[in-house]
């Protein structure tokens, strides 16, 4: 049985804005209506006690984990399954699901420590109401248990957005054409799954599409060539013009030690290997919107009957159907988060040293770079660089670190 967490230490918590503004001192009101006395006798002036700093806060008591001390033996626990506006659905562990709102203190701890509830989320919640039937069921979410794994974005305010939590491995998913692929959004995925502490599986789907695939670019178009050969002085990024095929693509990140699943749902290619990638494991599926991953979860797990719509014509982009992540079981063992599709992925707090230790071929060079603090962009005696010059490692992957460390 769950016992009564120690004593810990204490945190001030704000109260809500709307417990802060005192209250009259008079009903006036009630008063009139009751005849009890005219607002003609009253007072023109109203003294009203402004309450102190103090007063607008609430001591509360916080475990090693930054969390609530509850008593846990009071309280269900479960797992976040989906989360809409401010409810959250949590499966009890039993397959029923509670829509829970979460405890305010807890809201105002989470917010000024890391972002709030997500999918995969481990929680303990009190209940509200249940009803007889079992049919009507709500809870307030008490505390929330450290996150194990992240997959985690830097949103348009510049603060963490986490879209999944607790997972065990991420499915990177790109379509070889409608959408075409693109190589440094892979590249991303990867730098946030090892942030995150997840195992990355990249996921090439659509080869049913492939002799209409185009050629995938190195590097970019003028623009981004002219952009790269500003942070380096070195000519490596210079004569990246060519373009590489999908096959070569493939091969370039299992050369790097990533698993690659090429997989078609039109023609049922790599559907049983991506099976047996995904069985006894929580694995999150990413990638941008229209790439198929609705459709390769329909696939692989009958009857779930998702979303899905066709890549736009004019544009080749997705269509955002999926808009909110969701974890769903899968009945041969395991589960699968379905995440909204998106157009860019914002890396959430790398640092250098974090960036070029996910650009794994760099690793054996490192060591040998002459200075410490080498950023590998134009360093004398950078062994990165001298690698690149020496067809060592990608020039298209360098360009892809070059993009990164110009933002981090």
């Amino acid at each position: 049985m769950a016992k009564k967490r120690g004593r810990g230490r204490k945190v001030r918590v704000d109260f809500r804005r709307n417990r802060e503004q005192p209250g009259r001192q008079d009903d006036w009101t009630r008063r009139y209506h009751e005849d009890q006395d005219t607002l003609a006798d009253e007072r023109l002036t109203e003294s009203v006690r402004a309450k102190g700093a103090l007063s607008r806060k609430r001591t509360v008591i916080l475990d090693a984990d930054d969390a609530p001390v509850i008593d846990e033996s009071q309280l269900k626990t479960g797992t976040i399954t989906r989360t809409h506006g401010l409810i959250s659905f949590v499966d009890d562990d039993t397959g029923r699901a509670w829509p829970c709102t979460v405890r305010r203190v807890l809201r105002s701890i989470l917010i000024q420590q890391r972002s709030s509830v997500t999918v995969g989320d481990r929680v303990w919640f009190s209940v509200v109401s249940e009803s007889d039937t079992g049919d009507e069921r709500v809870g307030v979410i008490e505390r929330v248990a450290a996150r194990k794994t992240t997959l985690s974005r830097r949103d348009r305010r510049k603060r963490e957005h986490t879209l999944v939590a607790n997972a065990d491995q991420l499915l990177i998913v790109a379509s070889v054409a409608e959408p075409g692929l693109k190589p440094h959004l892979i590249d991303r995925y990867l730098i946030a799954a090892l942030k995150g502490a997840l195992r990355p599986v990249i996921c090439f789907n659509k080869m049913d599409l492939l002799e209409d695939a185009p050629a995938v670019r190195q590097v970019g178009d003028a623009k981004d060539n002219r952009s790269l050969k500003s942070q380096s002085d070195s000519t490596p990024q210079e004569d990246a013009t060519a373009t590489l095929s999908v096959g070569d693509l493939i091969q370039e990140f299992r050369d790097l030690g990533y698993c690659c699943i090429p997989t078609s749902v039109v023609d049922g290619t790599g559907l049983d290997a991506l099976t047996d990638r995904l069985r006894a494991h929580i694995t999150v599926l990413s990638g941008q919107s229209g790439v198929g991953k609705s459709s390769l979860i329909n696939a692989i797990q009958p009857g779930l009957d998702l979303r899905v719509a066709a890549v736009s014509a004019e544009n080749e982009k997705g269509r955002h159907i999926t808009s909110h992540a969701q974890l769903h079981r899968l009945d041969f063992g395991g589960f699968v988060v379905d995440t909204p599709g998106i157009r860019q992925f914002d890396l959430w707090s790398i640092a250098p040293g974090e960036l070029e230790a996910g650009f794994v071929e760099f690793l054996p060079y490192i060591p040998n770079c002459r200075f410490g603090d080498c950023s590998h962009r134009h360093e004398q005696g950078c062994a990165v660089l001298a690698a690149v010059e020496a067809d060592a490692i990608s020039v298209r992957r360098y360009a892809s670190y070059l993009k990164l460390f110009s933002e981090v």
